[in-house]
């Protein structure tokens, strides 16, 4: 069962709706967010669908258009936005007011019919047309703190709570590597890795892990502890005898 119900008002407001519910779709599921004429099957009975999605949602967005207040359907008792409204009313479901662009009024009582009285007082949210990628992540971020629901299917929350493992892939290279979680000022020269957790695959060829490299003729290297004797001899092979 959706958790967001948009309600909204055709040629006031329903081009509004269509850019909260693909935005709130796209950040916690599309079967989370309900909108009529995306959301309800074909061949269903749409009445009855819009009033049980409407009673059982937990926050309902009116999408309020510059005449929304003003418009006499809504004094209609089977206006299908006024049912909407009082159908989550009754079931003491979240109602958000959510103003489509900072002309929009706030509403007052004066211009509601009595039945929805209490729509003036509670709390709206503003759409502003010149930052909607800002305030609708807004309203995306108060929508999860609201419902728990929405909280543990937050694409957003999951994309920022899992640690990002990089992988790397080197070929033929000449210079210095390095592949690490940390690297210094002091790393250069050769391949550095540093902080892996997984495995290292080098390729063909010689490996040092910690140890120093020495080259050139007679160069000698020892390290760590030594019980025994050392011994070293270098040798030059004898010159081969002249010829008379």
């Amino acid at each position: 069962m959706p958790e967001v119900f948009i309600n909204y008002r055709t040629g006031d407001g329903n081009k509004t709706s269509i850019t909260i519910e693909r935005e709130l779709s796209h950040r916690f599921g599309s079967e989370r967010i309900f909108r009529a004429s995306k959301s309800i099957p074909l061949g269903s009975q749409w009445p009855e669908e819009l009033l049980v999605n409407a009673r059982r949602c937990a926050v309902l967005i009116a999408v309020i258009g510059p005449k929304w207040a003003q418009h006499e359907a809504l004094r209609d008792p089977q206006d299908w936005v006024r049912r909407e409204l009082l159908e989550a009313h009754r079931n003491n479901n979240t109602i958000i007011a959510v103003m489509d662009g900072h002309e929009v009024d706030r509403l007052r009582s004066s211009d509601l019919p009595p039945e929805l009285d209490w729509f003036a007082t509670s709390q709206s949210y503003r759409l502003d047309e010149h930052n909607i990628g800002r305030d609708l992540n807004t309203l995306g971020d108060k929508l999860s703190e609201l419902v728990p629901a929405l909280r543990a299917a937050d694409a957003s929350r999951a994309d920022s709570a899992v640690p990002q493992l990089a992988t790397n892939s080197v070929g033929e290279a000449y210079g210095t590597v390095l592949s690490g979680v940390t690297v210094t000022d002091g790393d250069a020269g050769g391949t550095i890795v540093k902080g892996t957790s997984g495995a290292v695959n080098v390729g063909p060829g010689n490996f040092y892990n910690n140890s120093p490299q020495f080259s050139g003729n007679g160069v000698n290297y020892t390290a760590g502890s030594h019980t025994g004797d050392i011994n070293q001899r270098f040798s030059v092979a004898p010159e081969a005898p002249g010829q008379e």
